[in-house]
């Protein structure tokens, strides 16, 4: 506040000596160098839109050029040196007249009509430099007010004896008019642009009248300048003015109080809201994301926060299914000692007594007893895959034929289920993995889709394609699709939502995927179906072998 109070209390202290040293400070020498500059100025910009008309009628020779019908005989170089022309700020287009100063075309097709010629007309032309100068014409708030620079051509295109045809620039009055606008000197004098009609023009090309007392200075034949002196700026200032200056202050120190209290109660709402977000997440709370905000610097800061609070589940979600899979594997191994070798001897017994069993209920109930120790034994399996999977031994695989493999095991449960199975890829697409991984992993997929078919059956597509130095396998069912609600639990170990399942079958290809830096998604949508996809290395990601 002090920074823009301190000047606004010195401009009111030296108020009254700078204006009363105002009119002194204006002498007559540096009106005479302002004169001369603008007159330069003036001159400068006609002599330049001269040389400009000059090129132009060095180009423009043909005689099928001076017809109403020009424009369309004109050559595609030509015509784009016409549309050169109109990136001038200072130009409005170009006109062709013929021998008689009869208005042929003009480019762009409005930029002078037949009417706003004849009005331009009746304005006295004058001369400037070999060039006449025709207009401006009477000025209406529809059509801007332009200024017609015209010259004949040296030699008519017709024959060298016949009368010679004309080509003007329309210029834009406006801009030739705000030439004296330098000269208006802290508002002490008020200059007016007058035209050989007699009329006055301001410095934005308004019409005028001069009023007070006003000084002449010829710019070229029949252009004039006048310098209109402002009489309430020479006078010295009233004392109002001073009360003027004293509210300017006082308004300014008040708005800029407001403007701290305004931007201070800001800040401590948008910084509240950056609080409760970082507390959220040092609270353990990882799925709420952060309240992003409009300010630019909290706004940064709110980005780096949810940044971190992203890293932070992906971490500790890491870390988590890090320790379950490491207790995975200790349980799975001590399960698999101290489970398998009593099932290996009981089932060896139950085998022993089946063979000898004459009973047919008895031997029935015997084998039912074996496949619920087969069972037990394949539950076992499928928790040592996932805990403790071999590491992989990546090779070259053709899709086609391991597609083919599958569907060969699958067909005749497909079948029983009226369920229909299709292949889609090409025989020549290859992935870089282990093969036996990628089987266990499609078989679980394919048997997930099968057991998930309703009654009246269904189809299972099984699809690869390419996607740049990926292949992407996909297994692609009509099924039921899975809820929304279940969808963030279905790769979750022993989560399942049938009697008879595990949990595991997901989990099992999400880790062996991961092992061979295969990438799993799985769409899915309620009676819509459900596609899990497989983004795999291709052939190129091979490394060599000594590696």
């Amino acid at each position: 506040m002090l920074v823009a109070l301190v000047p606004l209390l010195s401009f009111a202290t030296l108020y009254d000596s700078y204006f009363a040293q105002l009119v002194t400070r204006i002498t007559d020498g540096q009106l005479k160098v302002q004169l001369a500059a603008t007159r330069n100025e003036f001159r400068s910009h006609l002599q330049e839109r001269r040389y400009e008309l000059e090129a132009l009628i060095d180009q423009f020779d043909s005689a099928a050029t001076f017809t109403h019908s020009g424009y369309h005989t004109l050559s595609p170089e030509l015509k784009s040196l016409l549309r050169l022309q109109l990136d001038n700020k200072a130009i409005y287009g170009v006109a062709f007249f013929d021998a008689n100063e009869n208005l042929l075309w003009s480019f762009p097709d409005q930029a002078l009509t037949q009417a706003r010629y004849q009005n331009m007309r009746m304005s006295p032309a004058s001369k400037f430099e070999n060039v006449d100068l025709i207009g401006p014409g009477e000025h209406t708030w529809n059509t801007p007010s332009a200024l017609l620079m015209r010259k004949a051509m040296i030699t008519s295109p017709l024959s060298p004896s016949a009368p010679t045809p004309s080509i003007a620039l329309i210029l834009r009055f406006n801009i030739l008019a705000s030439i004296s606008r330098s000269l208006q000197l802290g508002g002490v004098y008020k200059t007016l642009l007058s035209t050989p009609d007699g009329r006055y023009y301001d410095t934005v090309g308004q019409p005028a009248s001069p009023s007070g007392n006003f000084s002449q200075h010829e710019l070229v034949p029949g252009w004039t300048l006048q310098l209109v002196q402002n009489s309430e700026l020479v006078e010295p200032p009233s004392a109002r003015m001073r009360y003027w200056l004293i509210g300017l202050v006082a308004s300014t120190m008040i708005s800029l109080m407001l403007l701290h209290w305004y931007l201070s109660r800001r800040l401590k709402r948008q910084v509240d809201v950056l609080v409760r977000s970082v507390e959220q997440v040092a609270n353990g709370d990882l799925e709420t994301p952060v309240q992003q905000l409009s300010n630019i610097e909290i706004g940064r800061l709110t980005q780096a926060v949810e940044r971190m609070r992203g890293q932070l589940k992906k971490v500790i979600s890491s870390a988590v299914d890090r320790e379950r899979q490491a207790s995975l594997g200790q349980l799975a191994a001590g399960l698999a000692h101290d489970i398998r070798n009593p099932l290996t001897t009981i089932r060896t017994t139950i085998q022993t007594l089946a063979r000898r069993e004459h009973n047919p209920m008895h031997k029935d109930m015997l084998e039912m007893v074996e496949e619920e120790i087969e069972r037990v034994n394949d539950v076992i399996t499928n928790l040592l895959d996932f805990a403790r999977p071999r590491p992989p031994q990546a090779e070259l695989i053709q899709v086609c034929e391991l597609y083919e493999g599958l569907i060969a095991l699958i067909d005749a449960s497909a079948r029983r289920q009226q369920v229909r199975l299709e292949i889609i890829c090409s025989k020549r697409l290859l992935i870089f993995a282990d093969k036996g991984h990628m089987r266990q992993i499609l078989m679980n997929l394919i048997l997930n889709a099968l057991q998930s078919m309703p009654a009246a059956g269904g189809q299972i597509q099984l699809i690869a394609t390419r996607n740049d130095n990926k292949v992407l396998l996909a297994v692609a069912d009509n099924g039921p699709g899975i809820p929304a609600a279940l969808q963030p639990r279905i790769t979750e170990p022993f989560f399942t939502t049938r009697e008879t399942g595990t949990g595991l079958g997901l989990a099992i290809c999400q880790v062996l995927a991961a092992s061979n830096h295969i990438t799993l998604y799985i769409y899915s949508r309620a009676d819509q179906g459900t596609r899990v996809e497989l983004h795999c290395p291709g052939p190129e990601e091979r490394k060599p072998d000594h590696e």
